[in-house]
């Protein structure tokens, strides 16, 4: 199954009794939103992808862009819904498409404000909750993907070359790699972080939304 590196800048973390959670940081929309059951994206290199139901996204960071030597995979994303808005820039609090009051709070209402679209139908992509997860190590660290890309044949040179568009970064497609990809951090994550259980402590934590 095909699917896409995408770069971000390096996560803001919160910590909860045992919890470390890395996520996107909370002035504007947050996206990916990771504080539901099924992960969001609708706005960040959304227009650079050709998305489809089955893919598996890849959310990474580096230690410098563009030069980085190092990619830590913060969200392990496989598409399992891509469901069209019904207008472009705008949607209601209590749209089916809207799973909770903090969703529309964090992430949906900010298409009044930021990306907003001309043409294109706006889409929300909803991830597979089963299957899509957050990837720490044993010492709640994000997983260096790198190492591992090298042996599928990915250099750190075509890395580089492939996530960068100008002076910013544009989305990595893996093709059937992004299964080989999935398999080894499903392997070698020691701890995994799923929407239910971040949805439950956003509920909790009022201070993780978005001013």
């Amino acid at each position: 199954m095909s699917g896409y590196l995408i770069y971000h800048p390096p996560r803001a973390v919160s910590r909860f009794d045992t919890l470390a959670v890395y996520h996107d940081s909370i002035n504007g929309n947050q996206d990916p939103y990771l504080w539901n059951t099924r992960f969001l994206h609708t706005y960040c290199h959304i227009t650079q992808m050709s998305p489809a139901v089955g893919h598996i996204n890849f959310w990474v960071s580096g230690d410098t862009f563009p030069n980085f030597t190092h990619l830590y995979c913060d969200l392990v994303f496989v598409v399992a819904a891509k469901v069209y808005w019904p207008e472009a820039n705008t949607i209601a609090a209590d749209d089916p498409l809207v799973e909770t009051v903090e969703a529309f709070v964090d992430h949906y209402r900010w298409a009044t404000r930021q990306h907003r679209l001309k043409r294109r139908r706006r889409f929300t992509l909803k991830a597979d909750p089963l299957r899509s997860f957050q990837p720490q190590d044993a010492s709640q660290r994000l997983i260096d993907i790198v190492p591992y890309l090298q042996t599928l044949g990915l250099p750190i040179a075509a890395l580089r070359q492939g996530l960068r568009a100008g002076f910013n970064s544009q989305p990595f497609h893996l093709g059937d790699q992004a299964e080989n990809m999935y398999t080894w951090l499903d392997q070698h994550a020691a701890r995994k972080l799923y929407g239910e259980a971040l949805q439950t402590i956003r509920k909790e934590n009022p201070q993780l939304a978005s001013p």
